[in-house]
């Protein structure tokens, strides 16, 4: 649980659910969050907008806290915490990253932007009827596609990427963004007041402007197939980050309602005041509400109090799941023994005693190629398609090497690579990262 003093200071990660178990800390201050993006559980980076509407990162494992930019950017906006994207006063789109900045001027000012977990954008450009959305792979700037985009109230992104979920006069309409086609839409009488996404995307939840009516939509048949009927009026919603609870704020007062999206039932109401940060649910299905100063962590089904983190409202709170802060295993700083081979006189493999006096030749290190070698790669993009993953890997050459594209596999799809390395050392990858004219990152281990 990432925690950043409101009132400015020293960020701290605990432990959950020990509030007192502190295992990460630094006394460098972080400036107060407005809005978290996203969380890097690779590099164990956290992006977020501060109050001032400045892009920040903080590297756990660099224990650095960088404001990334002072420009003037709005609509900022990250799918993984490696990059930020945000749009300039002239419309330009910008790519923030640890190790500089990408600028893109669309044929149109940008109006919004949306990562995709790949590596891919979508930019809406343009205003009115006129709006279009293009897609590209940055650093890439060719516009790969390009579509008619209805202007929307709200739009809803799911943690997959694969659909972008729009409130328009008429109800709702969805975007499949690895086809860029239109899913069929889904009309409501009434205007839509929120809407929000399960992290799958399987439901969509659209709250009426009424407010006491929250509709499921159902995103495999393109339909309504259930709907909540609240006990008063709602004005918000959230989704619990493993899908089992949605909370509904109340319109007026300090308090919640708490939904079950599996059996699609209210199970009651809990008080809380409403934070960008607060409540949320926890990956143990405790609710953690605001109670004056203090947190409270409520269980979901009972609404039960269970725990009070005293002066915990003081704090801005952020979940994550990261395994980055385990103690390093004493086994690792073992010297490595191996059973000694000597040759006797006529030439037969014998297993030398411990006791031996005779020489102990090192056995020679095993020889690697390169895709086995540990040491730090310099990565310059993820596509879908191979031929643009090869098309890049050949324009990049470094000190005699060139680029090559590796495969693997996230939700489904083959991602292609472009990357460089291995390096000893991590100034080595920086290097060769720079001298590519390209953007980068780099990572340490294989590839």
């Amino acid at each position: 649980m990432l925690r950043v003093p409101r009132a400015g200071g020293g960020p701290r990660v605990h432990r959950y659910p020990a509030s007192d178990s502190v295992v990460w800390s630094t006394s460098e201050s972080a400036p107060t969050p407005a809005e978290f993006l996203a969380f890097d559980d690779d590099n164990g980076s956290i992006a977020y907008v501060d109050t001032r509407g400045r892009p920040v990162l903080i590297e756990l494992r660099l224990g650095t806290i960088t404001v990334q930019s002072t420009k003037k950017l709005t609509g900022l906006a990250s799918a993984g915490a490696k990059s930020v994207f945000g749009i300039a006063a002239n419309g330009d789109v910008v790519r923030l990253t640890p190790t500089g900045e990408w600028t893109y001027k669309p044929p149109r000012p940008a109006k919004a932007v949306y990562p995709q977990p790949e590596g891919g954008l979508l930019v809406a450009i343009g205003t009115g009827a006129n709006t279009r959305l293009i897609k590209l792979f940055p650093p890439d700037k060719r516009i790969l596609d390009s579509l008619p985009f209805p202007v929307a109230s709200q739009a809803v992104r799911t943690q997959l990427g694969d659909r972008l979920y729009l409130s328009v006069d008429s109800g709702l309409v969805v975007l499949r963004t690895r086809t860029m086609d239109w899913a069929p839409a889904v009309p409501f009488d009434d205007p839509i007041e929120h809407i929000a996404s399960t992290p799958s995307g399987d439901r969509v939840f659209v709250l009426h402007d009424t407010g006491t009516t929250i509709s499921v939509v159902d995103r495999f048949r393109d339909r309504v197939t259930a709907e909540y009927e609240l006990p008063g009026k709602a004005r918000d919603l959230r989704v619990d980050p493993f899908g089992r609870y949605l909370l509904a704020r109340h319109a007026s007062g300090d308090s919640i309602w708490v939904l079950a999206i599996g059996t699609q039932r209210v199970i009651g109401a809990l008080r809380s005041a409403w934070r960008a940060d607060l409540p949320y649910v926890a990956y143990d299905g405790a609710i953690a509400t605001v109670v004056g100063n203090d947190v409270v962590l409520t269980d979901g089904e009972t609404l039960r109090a269970t725990s009070r983190v005293t002066g915990g409202a003081r704090d801005i709170w952020f979940p994550i799941l990261w395994d980055g802060f385990r103690p390093r295993s004493a086994s690792l700083d073992e010297p490595v023994r191996f059973d000694s081979i000597v040759i006797d006189s006529v030439g037969a493999d014998t297993l030398a005693l411990p006791d031996s006096a005779a020489p102990q030749p090192a056995p020679p290190a095993p020889s690697r190629t390169p895709d086995e070698a540990q040491g730090f790669i310099v990565s310059f993009a993820a596509f879908l398609a191979e031929p643009r993953a090869k098309e890049l890997a050949a324009r990049i050459h470094v000190g005699g090497e060139t680029a090559r594209v590796i495969t693997s596999t996230r939700d489904g799809s083959t991602i292609y690579r472009v990357v460089l390395g291995p390096y000893a050392t991590r100034d080595e990858a920086e290097r060769a990262g720079r001298e590519s004219g390209q953007s980068y990152w780099v990572f340490e281990g294989n590839p």
